[in-house]
């Protein structure tokens, strides 16, 4: 069975946490004291900053977030209220035991259950995950008795297994189990709300592993409140600026790019040949993978360029600083790639009827499907501006015009501007 590559893209939106993380390690390390009237800020910071990502996660209605969000508020509030104390005390002991369970448990579910929205019934119960664990580790707490549970700690959770980490085995194999599942659920659907599950179970994690070092959790509930804030923020920025079909950068951002181009530029309009002719001989979702596939290719355009979704089955790239001579063995690979390419369609006619069966399916070879691969074209038009002052959206219409051209002689060729 032919294997999908698997893409590792995704990842990288792990890398702004982790340098905001790495940043905030050193300065922790480095500054053995801080000083008193820093050391009040530090200490509401956690408060402000997850109290920001849980407005702004429930004025744009995403339930994932918020339940995160508040999660995190109620567990800091306990440790800095309940938890200033050795863990040799039998309440704080329970306390850490219990927020050490449930929290990856927590984050597991969360996992689980898509974000379908905050302000429904689905949302609700997504939320509800909150309480419902506030509401068992209370019963727990209260009601198991203290010498049973403490000797469930020490036989099944002991804490310090070894010096300088402080979290049970146990507990960190079950953090590693859920940082593992949201690698594989963002590796699988790219996605803010899927990267920063990891993000925040990392900091808990390590929060809990150094419980015994001054101010930790002053650094790392600080460090979360800013990555759900930042997370939401270049969500909201992607639902803007980016194509959600094709994954590329769409018409506004090509609209802002071009008002910081230079005097020395080339832009390419690209079509995709007979393109309704293919959604009505095939359907729309074999048209929505002829454009995915298109835009994968595109994407990956050299010399530079830079690819946008302008609109249907057509994109636009742009070239900054480069001439036509430059540009156009780039853009013919491109055309000869695309054209060379083979899509297996969905067999329609044969689909499951049920979600359940259709999810079996998936990842199968096509030909196990009664799949039929087809190849399709495009065609190009191009235009520079070469160190002239003709305005951006002129030379889009010189390259749109040329695009026309190639399609009236024949298709599946490249047309310069006259």
């Amino acid at each position: 069975m032919r294997v999908k590559p698997v893409s590792l893209t995704p990842l990288r939106r792990l890398i702004f946490p982790c340098i905001l993380l790495v940043i905030a390690l050193v300065l922790y390390y480095a500054v053995p004291e801080t000083p008193g009237e820093l050391k009040g800020i530090l200490d509401w910071l956690p408060y402000a900053s997850l109290g920001m990502a849980l407005a702004l996660s429930g004025y744009n209605g995403h339930a994932r977030p918020f339940a995160i969000a508040a999660s995190l508020l109620i567990i800091y509030y306990l440790v800095t209220n309940r938890l200033q104390v050795s863990l040799s005390g039998p309440d704080a002991l329970r306390i850490y035991s219990l927020v050490s369970a449930a929290f990856p448990l927590m984050m597991l579910c969360l996992l689980l259950m898509p974000d379908r929205g905050l302000w429904n019934r689905y949302g609700l119960i997504v939320i509800a995950i909150v309480p419902a664990l506030i509401i068992a580790g209370v019963l727990i707490f209260y009601y198991v008795p203290e010498a049973a549970f403490l000797n469930f700690v020490e036989e099944r959770m002991p804490v310090k297994p070894f010096p300088g980490y402080i979290l049970s085995l146990q507990a960190g194999a079950a953090f590693g189990v859920v940082i593992l599942a949201g690698l594989i659920k963002l590796i699988r659907q790219d996605s803010e709300y899927n990267a920063v599950p990891v993000v925040i179970t990392v900091l808990v994690f390590l929060m809990l592993a150094m419980f015994d070092r001054p101010g930790i959790s002053d650094v790392m509930f600080s460090l979360a409140g800013i990555s759900l804030i930042v997370s939401m923020m270049r969500a909201g920025y992607e639902l803007a600026y980016r194509d959600e079909l094709t994954g590329l950068p769409g018409r506004r951002a090509l609209n802002e790019r071009l008002d910081s181009l230079g005097r020395r530029y080339v832009i390419a309009m690209l079509d995709v040949d007979h393109f309704k002719k293919f959604n009505d001989t095939y359907g729309h979702d074999s048209g929505d993978d002829v454009l995915k596939m298109v835009a994968k290719q595109l994407a990956a355009v050299g010399g530079g360029g830079t690819a946008y979704r302008y609109g249907g089955e057509e994109f636009c790239i742009v070239f900054p600083g480069k001439d036509m001579e430059a540009c156009r063995p780039f853009l013919e690979a491109l055309r000869g790639t695309i054209a060379a390419y083979k899509i297996q369609l969905r067999d329609i006619q044969n689909r499951p009827r049920s979600e359940k069966a259709a999810e079996e399916r998936r990842g199968r070879r096509a030909k196990s499907r009664n799949g039929k691969g087809v190849s399709v074209t495009i065609s190009i038009g191009v235009a520079a501006q070469d160190g002239g002052t003709v305005p951006a959206e002129e030379v889009i219409k010189a390259a749109d015009a040329a695009l026309y051209r190639a399609k009236n002689k024949g298709r599946n060729c490249l047309v310069t501007a006259s």
